[in-house]
């Protein structure tokens, strides 16, 4: 959730936005990429062209999807290796660089 709050420049969101995201007033480029990243999340197996042009239709160029699926890949990979494994969940230092996806 760090780097959620530090990404969108929103300190006070809640720890629950990963799944109440969709109650939110959002930009429709935003709600695209929340969107994919869920259904990508959750159901891998289901993602398709239509998904990938929905990002796209939402303003997303072609290096932006493939960056944008390559981070939640990351994520999703990184984090079930430390769900599995017993690790504690990253802590991101505040002062950490962190280069933001183009928009």
């Amino acid at each position: 959730m760090t780097a959620v709050r530090r990404l969108t420049g929103d300190a006070h969101l809640p720890d629950d936005f990963a799944t109440t995201w969709p109650s939110y007033e959002l930009d429709a480029k935003t709600k695209a990429l929340l969107a994919y990243a869920a259904k990508l999340t959750e159901s891998p197996s289901l993602i398709d062209r239509t998904d990938t042009d929905a990002l796209k239709h939402a303003g997303w160029e072609e290096r932006d999807v493939w960056e944008l699926t390559a981070l939640v890949s990351f994520f999703n990979f990184s984090g079930r290796m430390e769900a599995a494994s017993g690790l504690p969940q990253d802590v991101i230092p505040a002062n950490a660089p962190m280069p933001e996806v183009r928009s």
